[in-house]
C-alpha cells in the first residue's frame, strides 16, 4: 500500500520532467523515445510537431496531478485519493493519446494533399 501511494504521487512529476523535452523538440525520430503515432514516424516535421504537441498535453496533465497530490487529503482518504489520482492520470492521458494521434493523422492529410494522389498532367489547367 505505501509504495502504491508514493508511485502515484510520482507520476505528476516524472509527466512534468519527460514532457520537457518533448516540448523543446529535444527527442529525434526514433522508434524507442517519444510520441510515436505511424503519422509522425514517416514524417520529420510531423514527429516534432506531435510530440511538442503531446508534450504540452503531457506538461498540464502533471501540473493537474501535481496539484491533486498537494490538495486531496493524504491521511483519511488514502485508497480514494490513489483512486482518484489514477482514473485522472488514466483518463487525461488515454484522452492526450487518442486526440493526439489523430491530429498528426490530420497533419499527415494535410501536408502530403498535394502529393497523393498525384494528378495527372493532362488534367492540369494551362
Amino acid at each position: 500500500m505505501w509504495s502504491e501511494i508514493h508511485s502515484m504521487e510520482a507520476l505528476g512529476p516524472v509527466l512534468l520532467l519527460f514532457s520537457i523535452p518533448m516540448i523543446l523538440r529535444w527527442i529525434p525520430q526514433n522508434r524507442f523515445v517519444g510520441f510515436r503515432p505511424p503519422a509522425a514516424l514517416r514524417d520529420k516535421s510531423i514527429w516534432y510537431d506531435a510530440n511538442a504537441l503531446a508534450g504540452r498535453h503531457c506538461f498540464v496533465l502533471g501540473l493537474v496531478l501535481v496539484a491533486l497530490e498537494f490538495t486531496l487529503p493524504v491521511t483519511a482518504l488514502a485508497a480514494m485519493r490513489n483512486e482518484i489520482l489514477w482514473t485522472v492520470s488514466t483518463v487525461g492521458l488515454v484522452t492526450i493519446m487518442v486526440s493526439d494521434w489523430r491530429r498528426a493523422n490530420r497533419w499527415m492529410r494535410e501536408r502530403h494533399r498535394s502529393a497523393w494522389p498525384p494528378v495527372p498532367p493532362w488534367t492540369q489547367p494551362r
